[in-house]
């Protein structure tokens, strides 16, 4: 019966492209994170959960406390206190101590220029001290949803205690820029700030070049944005970008000017370009995950439908690794066959280093072939000669002439396999998708 088997005809089977459609956007940013805001759905992070310094992306948290505690026209006075208290070489506008301005253009100092001392002259409006306020800033940060941070001052000026991870700056951002007077400011370009006592106007131009126009950076969809930098914390970014029904949050940290913006910018063309927005029944809001290539979309559909793979934000065409395709093997295939499966997932060590990076075709086929062993194989196909095999051992050797005779995998070109080569997550639901096809066909083979 198996030898039946053996000879399945490989032309019937459909093979697996390898062309590239979406792959994961390759950023210059120790750390970054971008979230769809309607889903809450993460869309990308990179050491999204290490901690770093924030900079002058404070300034979102602290425009959200004042914002949110604040009149608009509450007079403020420059104080000597700030001069006394805040490092000279911070960001300014340059206002004089006396200087009276409004809460509501303070805030412009505070998100267009990034005024380290109109941040503290705020902060002792609204909270009495910086200490205050800095107690204030992580309560807000905990209410927004952030794990892993602590704020000690309102502008971000270099503190070893001061730090957030980038996943919790977006949730902290995201909160700030769901306030309408602080999402408008942080998206003006330019603004007339004026000194109340004196009448003298100080132009402020936003320092995000995502704003402007004239840049090579500009995005014209995004609503607001908030930069930040010093030494340790290198350049950091924050950003508000809607396309059509979709809103993102993008967070980046650590890199070099002007990168921070170019960052952005792939970070949200990475995910308008991929993603997009659908109502169920219900009118609940939910992504489409489309960064499969072309080919995969009726092997994602058919996972999709049959529920072996759900709804995610994964991106399709990044490397599987060996345990990730034994527990989609595992899900797709009939209870019958979980017990072989169970046998080669090392459940009680999970840290094992080669079932946790990525899977190359030799490995994948040897993982195949000893499933299959399993039900006791009574002969071995043979494949025609492989030109880049003849240095594996027998055994991968034979993995792989097995999954090509069955049709399960396919050659590179007329005589190459690229053992070596990484298997991408939408390969490996398409190899699945064949198994099974297999295994329909022949499932009277004895077990």
């Amino acid at each position: 019966m198996f030898r039946r088997f053996l000879y399945f005809i490989v032309s019937s089977i459909l093979i697996c492209n390898v062309t590239f459609a979406s792959p994961l956007p390759e950023l210059s940013a120790d750390g970054a994170f971008l979230i769809e805001t309607n889903t809450n759905t993460i869309l990308y992070s990179k050491n999204g959960y290490l901690t770093f310094y924030p900079a002058s992306t404070t300034k979102v948290l602290t425009a959200l406390a004042i914002a949110s505690d604040l009149p608009m026209t509450q007079i403020i006075t420059k104080s000597q206190e700030s001069v006394n208290e805040v490092p000279s070489d911070s960001s300014q506008i340059g206002i004089e101590v006396g200087t009276q301005y409004t809460v509501y253009d303070g805030l412009h100092a505070v998100l267009m220029a990034s005024d380290n001392f109109v941040c503290h002259d705020l902060a002792l409006a609204d909270s009495g001290s910086i200490s205050a306020f800095a107690s204030h800033m992580n309560t807000l940060a905990a209410k927004a949803g952030a794990k892993d941070y602590n704020f000690v001052n309102p502008h971000g000026y270099h503190d070893s205690n001061h730090y957030v991870t980038p996943a919790s700056l977006a949730r902290i951002t995201k909160a700030a820029f769901d306030n309408p007077i602080v999402s408008e400011i942080a998206g003006t370009l330019t603004y007339n700030f004026t000194a109340i006592n004196t009448g003298k106007v100080i132009p402020l131009k936003h320092t995000s070049a995502l704003l402007n126009p004239d840049s090579p950076y500009y995005n014209e969809h995004v609503v607001a944005t908030k930069t930040g930098y010093h030494t340790p914390a290198g350049r950091t970014l924050v950003a508000k970008a809607t396309y059509g029904d979709m809103d993102f949050i993008g967070v980046v940290m650590r890199t070099d000017a002007p990168l921070q913006f170019q960052d952005m910018n792939k970070l949200f063309d990475y995910a308008s370009t991929n993603f997009s927005l659908g109502t169920d029944k219900n009118e609940i809001s939910y992504l489409t995950n489309l960064t499969y290539s072309n080919w995969a979309k009726p092997y994602i559909e058919e996972a999709l439908d049959k529920g072996w793979i759900t709804n995610s934000s994964h991106n399709y065409t990044t490397a599987i690794t060996k345990r990730e395709f034994l527990t989609l093997l595992h899900g797709a295939t009939l209870g019958t066959y979980n017990e072989p499966i169970d046998k080669m997932i090392h459940y009680t060590t999970p840290s094992i280093d080669t079932e946790n990076l990525p899977i190359t075709r030799a490995e994948l086929a040897s993982s195949i072939y000893r499933f299959f062993k399993q039900f006791k194989l009574t002969a071995l196909p043979t494949a025609d000669k492989i030109s880049d095999i003849g240095s594996l051992s027998t055994f991968v050797q034979e993995a792989i002439s097995f999954c090509i005779q069955s049709g399960i995998l396919s050659l590179r070109d007329e005589n190459t396999f690229l053992p070596n080569e990484q298997v991408t997550y939408e390969e490996g639901i398409c190899i699945i998708s064949k198994i099974n096809d297999v295994l329909a066909r022949y499932e009277n083979f004895s077990l």
